[in-house]
Formats: C-alpha cells, structure tokens, sequence
C-alpha cells in the first residue's frame, strides 16, 4: 500500500538528505505511467517518469526494485500513473520456442560455438533450453536475439 500518494519525481541532484522514516515503510524509486498503454506495447522512455515514494513495508525483506525499462513489453492493459511493475510489464522476449538458436560457451582460450533449436521463449538473462539434436539436449541463459550462453 503506498503510504505517501503525494510522490516527487527523482532529481538529479543526489545531494539531498535521506528523510527518517517511519518505522515499517521503506522509501523505494519505481516507475509510473505517463500515459495509458495497450497489452504488446513497447515501453519507451517517453512512457514513464520515475517517481521517488515511501511505502508500507513489515517485512525483513526489501521490495522490488527491478524497474521498468525502455524495451520493455506490457503484458496487460496499463492506465496512465499506474506503477510499472511486474507482472504487468516484462523484459521483451528474445529468444522464441522452436527458432534457431547460436549456442556460445568459453573456457579460457577454447571456445566452442553450435547451432540448436530453442525448447521455450526467453527475455534476457532467463535460462534456454536447446535441442542439439534427437537426442542431445543442453541448458543454457539467453544473452541476445537468439543467441544462448552454456551454464
């Protein structure tokens, strides 16, 4: 629940002093809708403003603080001055089920590259499984358009 409605947008200025809080909030930086988004679409930095905003927190853990950035996708209907989070926006997909994918992996001097064929989707970052062959199967992370990196 967000404590403070009235929210300031960041500066750039990273001189000014933290404020004490009351206890069981946790101030948080997270990005908010400039205007109304359309399931599909691209986020670009002309769609959000960051907004600086204290919050109820009662857990030991910290929130959130992935943000929302350019290249993102919205995966539902957003509202102008809803908060960015997910799972309402994600990382764009880079790598589709079934496509042909660069498998890379490195050890030193010896690097080996292969071709295979992607088993699920991936955004950046989120680990691909890849058909070699028949019956050749190997795990990897995506780290570009259709190109997996071996774990």
């Amino acid at each position: 629940a967000v404590v403070a409605a009235a929210s300031r947008a960041v500066a750039a200025d990273s001189t000014a002093r933290p404020r004490t809080l009351a206890r069981g909030t946790v101030r948080v930086t997270w990005p908010r809708a400039i205007r109304a988004m359309q399931r599909g679409q691209v986020v670009t930095t002309s769609d959000f403003v960051l907004i600086d905003t204290v919050i109820a927190w009662p857990w030991n853990s910290q929130p959130d603080t992935v943000h929302a950035i350019a290249g993102w996708v919205t995966r539902r209907a957003v509202s102008a001055g809803e908060f960015l989070r997910a799972p309402g926006v994600a990382p764009a997909t880079l790598i589709m089920m079934g496509s042909t994918v660069k498998v890379l992996w490195q050890d030193g001097p010896v690097r080996l590259t292969l071709t295979g064929t992607a088993t699920n989707n991936a955004g950046m970052g989120a680990p691909v499984g890849v058909r070699i062959d028949k019956n050749r199967r190997l795990d990897g992370i995506a780290v570009g358009p259709n190109t997996v990196r071996l774990r």
